[in-house]
C-alpha cells in the first residue's frame, strides 16, 4: 500500500508531465492555425490541441503554482475544483466526475425538452429513426425549435446548457456560441469518422466527445458510449453545411436522453 508521501509524489510526477505536454501543445498551436487558416489538413489530435491550448494557458498559472509550492493540496482542491486543471493532467476519473455532473443537470432539462418538443406537436417517437430526423425540418416547418432563424433565444439557452456549451456575451451571446459549437463539432465529426476513431479513441477521449455533443457518458458502459459516437457521426453525416441542419439532431439528444436514435 503506497503512503501519503508516495501518493504525493506519483501525483505531482503525473502532472508535471501534463504540464510539459501543455508547453509543448503550446508551441504546436500557431502552425496548426497556420495550416488551418490555408485549408491544409489536420489530425483530430491536432485539432483538440488547438481547441484546448487557450483555456489550459490561462489555467496554467495557477495550477502550476499548486504544483511546485504546495503539492499536497492537488488532490483536495481537484476533488473541490475539477475544471482548475489543464486538459493535460486531468485523470480519468475526473473527466468521469465532471460528466457525471453535466449528466445530472441534463437529467434535470429533459422534461423540459419533452414539454418544448409537445408545444410544437413533436413527439419523442419523432426523434427515434434516423430517416426521421434527417427529414424533421421539411415535415414540420412550423416548429420554430428546428431553424436558427426562428428559434427562441430561451430555447437556444436551453440547448447549450444541455450541450454544455459556455456563452461568451463579447462573442455574440447564446446563439453566436451554440453555432461555434456547431461549426466546431461538425469539423471534429469529419476527423472522427475519416480517422475511424469512434472505435478506438482512449476512454477519456471517448467521454469529451460524447460530453460535447450532449451524449450522456458517466455511468454508462464503454461499448453504450462508442455505439452513440458512432450513431451521432451517421446522423451528422447525412447533415447539410447549415447550422439549423443540426437542430434537429440536437434536440434528438435534449429528447433521447440516454438512448440513441435508431438508424434503421
Amino acid at each position: 500500500t503506497l503512503t501519503f508521501v508516495q501518493k504525493i509524489k506519483g501525483f505531482v510526477s503525473f502532472y508535471k508531465t501534463g504540464l510539459k505536454e501543455l508547453l509543448s501543445n503550446s508551441r504546436a498551436v500557431s502552425g496548426i492555425r497556420t495550416r488551418m487558416s490555408a485549408g491544409q489538413d489536420i489530425t483530430r489530435e491536432e485539432l483538440q490541441i488547438e481547441r484546448r491550448n487557450p483555456r489550459d494557458k490561462l489555467r496554467l498559472v495557477p495550477f502550476g503554482f499548486l504544483v511546485v509550492v504546495i503539492p499536497e493540496l492537488i488532490p483536495l482542491t481537484i476533488w473541490l475544483f475539477p475544471g482548475v486543471c489543464p486538459s493535460t493532467c486531468v485523470t480519468y476519473s475526473q473527466v468521469v466526475k465532471m460528466a457525471r455532473k453535466q449528466d445530472q443537470r441534463r437529467q434535470q432539462i429533459h422534461p423540459t425538452a419533452l414539454e418544448r418538443i409537445k408545444s410544437f406537436g413533436l413527439r419523442p417517437d419523432d426523434f427515434a429513426h434516423k430517416a426521421d430526423i434527417s427529414s424533421m425540418a421539411t415535415r414540420h416547418p412550423e416548429a420554430d425549435i428546428l431553424f436558427f432563424e426562428r428559434i427562441s433565444h430561451e430555447d437556444v439557452r436551453l440547448l447549450n446548457e444541455f450541450i454544455g456549451v459556455q456563452i461568451k456575451r463579447s462573442d455574440g451571446g447564446a446563439t453566436a456560441s451554440l453555432k461555434r459549437h456547431l461549426e466546431y463539432l461538425r469539423l471534429d465529426d469529419r476527423l472522427l469518422a475519416k480517422e475511424g476513431l469512434a472505435d478506438r479513441l482512449p476512454l477519456t477521449e471517448l467521454h469529451r466527445a460524447c460530453q460535447e455533443r450532449g451524449i450522456p457518458s458517466a455511468d454508462y458502459s464503454e461499448a453504450h458510449l462508442r455505439a452513440a459516437l458512432r450513431a451521432w457521426l451517421l446522423l451528422a453525416s447525412d447533415t447539410k453545411t447549415a447550422d439549423s441542419a443540426m437542430l434537429p439532431i440536437l434536440w434528438s439528444r435534449l429528447v433521447l436522453f440516454q438512448n440513441s436514435v435508431k438508424m434503421q
